[in-house]
């Protein structure tokens, strides 16, 4: 394949497209007088992470201040037909359904409604679209008048015996038959309550692409789309790894925009925006006689928000959610900083309000930034749109580092957000953690007995304890509202202080919540009650002068531990 052009704007478009259709002239002179005729340009257009956000929202992704607004369904229309053409797909890379108060609402339902209505090809499956379980995932299935892709084991768990859902099609446009692969996004299981995808094993994109090609190219699919709920970087690598794909469609970004020039012979990579804020255009040119690709063209164009009005979609918009309700005094930029920032605020929210010791949340329950200035219900619901079912459970202080890092969770992800403790990291203090740097807390208000612990349900079914607890009477999102409504102004709060963990000592020195006298550092033994810097020094130097410590009772021939603070501490040490 030969790929002559890849170009990025960010701006409004002209309608023409004058400078693909510039190409489109000179491409047969490059090649040696072609006659233009024997060319076909096939449109593939776009979107992204709509989330059912039926209005504009803040543009993050664009730099300068005021933040301007873009998108909403009206003018996502308008764009669309604008743009559309005989020969083109209109396709969506998934989180369509949820994430918006419209979105929940309706189940999802209402972003399936208006893609039938714009006549969509194709979609694939993301994260948040299982947020009402399979049950419901089937019945946004059967209501849309496009498919769905995703991997077909879906059909098995729902007990189908005609299929519903496929991971690829092949389809004709405009004399070429193209082969759309549809990704199962791999975070799937990882977002969603176990329940809700319970026997669902999702392989590597990878490994999904390379098992998929070869069905579409038997079909004699002539351009291969890969459509897959996934980032830039996991798409590079498919390019780089599996030949034949002309095109990648990545989800979507609230703070950047960007596309990939590929290297010769690879497939061109493309990452648009969200929540309808912008539509992703690629115009590919094929040469009939040859049946080759001969350049493709990517655009991404903003959706200005549009004052028309439409009933239907104006019905479909909930009311009193519009209201001003807080001044905001710092922005929140969706960025991984930004949300940090924004997360450790609702984990302070979900503290106060429930009264909880300590407050973990996973870094996904933000979605959405926030603008400084006046700030209304629906930009606060967008924020953190998904209501989390939140659990209250009682553990000792042994079990509480289980909940800091769960199983089943990869250490890539960024640290949860934390109300309540400090935290020990691996690495670099000054960085935003990791859950892979993360080794233990450091409790702000230390006392005897169990700590009550709010966290949200999808988190603590992966940490792997028995302890299950008791339901919150208000989910994540209605707490969030109901904090920041009272407070009436929304002020940045203290994140937790970063420790510098010793590498290799301190994964060691704790085990089942216990720290073993005999590797721990100085920093871990002040955790212990009554024990301060002096003291853990002591102990650190009694056991390299007399070598390691043959029993916890032995820590009371360190100067400064008598039998009474040995009575405290005896259930939260080992050795080994």
């Amino acid at each position: 394949m030969h790929h002559l052009a890849l170009k990025l704007n960010l701006g409004i478009l002209d309608k023409r497209m004058r400078i693909f259709f510039t190409l489109i002239l000179l491409v047969p002179m490059l090649w040696g007088g072609s006659d233009k005729a024997q060319f076909h340009v096939v449109r593939v257009i776009w979107t992204s992470d709509l989330h059912s956000v039926v209005l504009p929202t803040t543009d993050f992704a664009a730099a300068g201040l005021p933040r301007r607004h873009l998108g909403g369904w009206l003018g996502l229309m308008r764009l669309i037909k604008e743009v559309r053409q005989p020969g083109s797909l209109l396709l969506d890379n998934g989180d369509f359904g949820f994430g918006s108060p419209e979105g929940d609402s309706s189940q999802g339902r209402l972003a399936v409604w208006f893609m039938n209505r714009l006549g969509y090809d194709g979609a694939v499956l993301g994260a948040r679209d299982f947020t009402g379980g399979l049950q419901n995932l089937e019945v946004l299935a059967r209501y849309a008048t496009f498919p769905i892709l995703g991997d077909p084991m879906l059909d098995v768990l729902l007990n189908r015996s005609s299929p519903l859902f496929r991971p690829y099609f092949v389809k004709e446009v405009n004399g070429v038959r193209i082969g759309i692969i549809g990704l199962t996004d791999p975070e799937i299981t990882i977002y969603n309550r176990k329940t809700d995808v319970a026997g669902l094993v999702i392989d590597e994109p990878v490994k999904q692409v390379a098992r998929y090609l070869p069905a579409i190219q038997a079909e004699s699919a002539e351009l291969v789309v890969v459509l897959g709920h996934i980032d830039a970087g996991v798409a590079r690598q498919i390019v780089e790894t599996v030949p034949g794909i002309d095109l990648i469609i990545c989800r979507g970004e609230t703070d950047k925009v960007e596309s990939q020039l590929p290297k010769s012979g690879q497939g061109v990579v493309v990452v648009a925006g969200v929540y309808g804020q912008r539509v992703g255009i690629v115009d590919i040119l094929f040469h009939k006689t040859e049946r080759r690709v001969y350049a493709i063209e990517a655009q991404v164009m903003n959706v200005e928000p549009d004052l028309a009005k439409d009933s239907a979609i104006e019905q479909a918009v909930l009311s009193g959610m519009d209201s001003v309700v807080v001044e905001n005094e710092e922005e929140f930029f969706p960025n991984g900083a930004g949300k940090a920032k924004l997360g450790l605020l609702v984990a302070e929210a979900v503290c106060q309000i429930s009264g909880a010791d300590l407050v973990v949340l996973p870094s996904w329950v933000i979605e959405q930034g926030l603008e400084k200035g006046k700030l209304s219900r629906r930009q606060l619901y967008n924020a953190v749109p998904y209501k989390e079912r939140l659990r209250i459970v009682s553990l000792p202080e042994s079990l509480l580092a289980v909940v800091l890092t769960p199983i089943e969770i990869d250490p890539g992800f960024p640290a949860p957000f934390v109300a309540g403790a400090d935290l020990f990291v691996r690495g670099d203090t000054l960085n935003a953690a990791r859950i892979g740097d993360l080794v233990q807390f450091r409790l702000r208000d230390r006392r005897k007995g169990v700590y009550r612990v709010a966290t949200t349900e999808t988190w603590l079914e992966r940490t792997g304890l028995k302890e299950k607890g008791k339901v919150f009477p208000e989910n994540l999102t209605a707490v969030w509202l109901r904090f920041v409504e009272k407070a009436g102004r929304l002020n940045p709060v203290p994140g937790p202080e970063l420790y510098a963990a010793t590498p290799k000592l301190a994964p060691k020195a704790r085990s089942s919540g216990l720290i073993d006298i005999n590797i721990a550092t100085v920093e871990m033994l002040c955790e212990l009650p009554g024990i301060g810097p002096k003291t853990a020094q002591r102990i650190v130097e009694y056991r390299e002068q007399y070598g390691k410590f043959k029993s916890v009772e032995e820590i009371m021939n360190v100067r400064g531990i008598g039998p009474k603070k040995y009575e405290q501490i005896k259930g939260l040490i080992t050795v080994r």
